[in-house]
């Protein structure tokens, strides 16, 4: 693949691998890495790229298991109080707080999604991918897709019901 087919076909999937990787790391600085990196490999192995049927699924599966990578190799350090005394600062309401705490819990709950339930959410429902594209990128056959979307969807539905109403 010359430079210019790079140009026109792997650099305007940018934003949407790097939506991707966000979604899967939740930290805008690792996600930029994780797109540096993806973005370097892709680089370096553009010759076989030209044999790559579906090149945008080949991506989004390089950013998955970058983004899982980086994951696992992140080492959780303590936070010093007086950072998370900046984060929430003195000018947040009550109502941004609330709103805050509603969008960690969603996470947990997608979170605690099984893997292939989890990635096939956020492939399809903030990533915007149809289920036939959904299918190359993880490997998967029709149904496997429908099925987990469908129990993924249900999951959520009621975990939020219950965040939302009985504030579990």
């Amino acid at each position: 693949m010359t430079r210019k087919q790079f140009n026109k076909n792997i650099l305007p999937l940018r934003e949407k691998l790097y939506r991707y990787a966000l979604s899967i790391t939740l930290d805008t600085s690792l996600a930029e890495d994780v797109l540096q990196d993806v973005f370097i490999k892709l680089w370096t192995k553009r010759d076989q790229l030209d044999q790559v049927e579906n090149q945008e699924a080949w991506c989004v599966r390089i950013v998955r298991n970058q983004s899982l990578d980086r994951i696992r190799q992140r080492k959780r350090q303590p936070v010093e109080l007086e950072k998370v005394q900046y984060a929430v600062s003195a000018f947040a309401t009550t109502d941004m707080l609330e709103h805050e705490d509603l969008l960690q819990q969603i996470r947990l709950v997608l979170e605690k999604l099984p893997e292939q339930q989890r990635e096939i959410f956020r492939l399809r429902e903030l990533m915007g991918y149809s289920n036939a594209e959904i299918e190359e990128i993880l490997h998967l056959n029709h149904s496997q897709v429908k099925v987990s979307l469908f129990r993924a969807r249900q999951i959520i539905r009621k975990q939020i019901d219950k965040i939302i109403n009985y504030g579990v």
